[in-house]
């Protein structure tokens, strides 16, 4: 009985450290700060209304009323989708992308650009009909989606049949765009260890574009989204608040 209990101690010891690592497993908006104040990006604005790096999640939405600039993606698309739109920064990103990923033997192709409010409505309805809550981990609601920024892309590949499926991760067109796309100033917005954070189940094919500085940053720091963004904002109310220079 005794060896059992024994057994069981050093085990239990064993998990609790494990358990911290996993609820510990990357650092808060405040550390962040406080290893680097100041970090080498652009900040023009108050993070929050900065239309390039702007959070759109759960519980930051965009009114119905939000239409950006948008232009045709003169890109690979699935078979099948109409041609797709995205503003024209993220647009010529992505042709960019395109190109040093064909340039490697990687051929993309298009699914899924900018939405509408109107759009995403009418998708997420659908999904929830047909998935009940479950819906919830992969659909956004009407205005709590990315794509309606105009800066955010579903891609995918013919080898997959051109699915959203989170086995795109494992083909050489996935691991491709996870390994190149902050290049181009896109980052993989939902991935699997991020869930809590971003309310999303992990989607390798969405990619949202916020510019090369911001998407190289986030890449290295490998926080969610949502962490970053605290982090920005940290940044800001400190910039904001410095004495101006005679």
């Amino acid at each position: 009985m005794k060896r059992v209990f024994c057994f069981c101690s050093v085990l239990l010891l064993l998990l609790i450290p494990l358990a911290g690592a996993a609820a510990d497993a990357w650092p808060t908006a405040q550390e962040l700060f406080e290893r680097d104040p100041a970090p080498d990006v652009p900040l023009t604005c108050d993070p929050r209304i900065d239309p390039l790096i702007v959070l759109v999640n759960k519980q930051n939405g965009l009114p119905s009323s939000y239409e950006p600039e948008l232009i045709d993606l003169k890109l690979p698309h699935k078979p099948g989708v109409a041609t797709q739109q995205m503003r024209p920064e993220a647009a010529e990103a992505l042709s960019r992308l395109f190109a040093a990923a064909e340039a490697d033997g990687i051929k993309l192709g298009v699914v899924s650009g900018y939405r509408s409010y109107g759009t995403q409505r009418a998708i997420h309805a659908k999904k929830v009909a047909q998935r009940g809550r479950s819906a919830e981990l992969t659909s956004a609601p009407p205005g709590k989606s990315e794509h309606q920024l105009g800066l955010a892309v579903d891609v995918s590949c013919a080898s997959i049949s051109y699915r959203l499926n989170a086995i795109f991760s494992t083909t050489p067109e996935g691991q491709w765009v996870e390994a190149h796309c902050a290049e181009y100033g896109f980052i993989i917005r939902y991935r699997k260890e991020w869930q809590e954070v971003t309310g999303y189940k992990v989607e390798p094919w969405h990619i949202r574009y916020v510019g090369p500085e911001h998407a190289r940053l986030v890449t290295a720091l490998n926080v969610p989204y949502e962490v970053y963004m605290e982090y920005m904002q940290l940044c800001w109310n400190a910039r904001s608040h410095m004495p101006v220079s005679e």
